[in-house]
């Protein structure tokens, strides 16, 4: 009787080995399917996915083309605005009326500034057409990373790009997603 016991003891504890054992190369390929994954779960609500690149200064780059001509520009989420170097007013064929606004920021107070409408904003597949954009001196910040031996901006893609565009932003991965 004790021999069929330990028997039958034997037999269980084989059977749940056998039930519990590690998943198939199938199965944990299908587990891995099923992780979350930020970037697929925006892309299929309509995000557009943008690498961005932190530059020594601490602040996170974008290349870009303000209608049609290329440019360096970073991201400040800090800036209620998004702000154009006053002297790529050719460069980028701006056409420009004076404001009323003054800014006010890291770079002082009381800056002159101008603005711009109907501007065309193309950042890899993403695009904005018909936006109206701040015009002032960025000497401030181009001559701050000219010390630093960084690259002049040319702009500064700022909150209003950001909020208008559900912006999220994946900064671990140096990821900015943006949806039309």
């Amino acid at each position: 009787m004790k021999r069929t016991i330990n028997f039958i003891g034997i037999l269980f504890t084989l059977l749940v080995f056998i039930c519990c054992e590690t998943p198939t190369t199938k199965e944990t390929k299908k587990i891995d399917e099923q992780k979350f994954s930020l970037e697929n779960y925006l892309t299929k609500d309509g995000y557009v996915r943008l690498e961005m690149k932190k530059i020594p200064s601490g602040h996170l780059h974008l290349f870009g083309q303000l209608n049609g001509v290329n440019g360096n520009f970073i991201l400040d989420t800090g800036a209620g605005a998004t702000v154009i170097e006053e002297k790529n007013k050719e460069k980028f064929h701006l056409q420009t009326e004076k404001s009323d606004k003054q800014a006010t920021g890291a770079g002082g107070t009381g800056m002159q500034m101008q603005t711009s409408d109907k501007n065309n904003l193309k950042i890899e597949k993403f695009e904005l057409n018909e936006l109206n954009l701040m015009l002032m001196n960025l000497d401030h910040v181009n001559n701050a990373f000219e010390s630093m031996g960084l690259e002049k901006i040319d702009g500064v893609i700022g909150a209003d790009i950001l909020t208008n565009n559900k912006a999220i932003i994946d900064y671990s991965n140096l990821i900015l997603y943006l949806k039309k």
